[in-house]
């Protein structure tokens, strides 16, 4: 199973996928699904068992614009 973390902004999204592969955890960007409702268009993918890393770098950066995570 999988996450995405969805950003309003694309700069964010792409600088939680940077902040989450120094933390060892593989990512992907992808296109954002639509029931999320982003302007951006551009999310961060990971394997759901990484939540707790994935919350923590969240918590460790400025993200201003992150509208949450969602199972995939």
């Amino acid at each position: 199973m999988f996450t995405i973390a969805a950003f309003k902004s694309r700069r964010d999204a792409l600088s939680y996928a940077e902040a989450m592969t120094r933390a060892g955890v593989p990512v992907k960007a992808v296109s954002t699904p639509s029931v999320v409702g982003s302007s951006c268009g551009l999310s961060v993918k990971f394997r759901s068992g990484a939540i707790r890393i994935a919350e923590r770098v969240l918590s460790y950066g400025e993200y201003g614009t992150f509208l949450g995570f969602f199972k995939q």
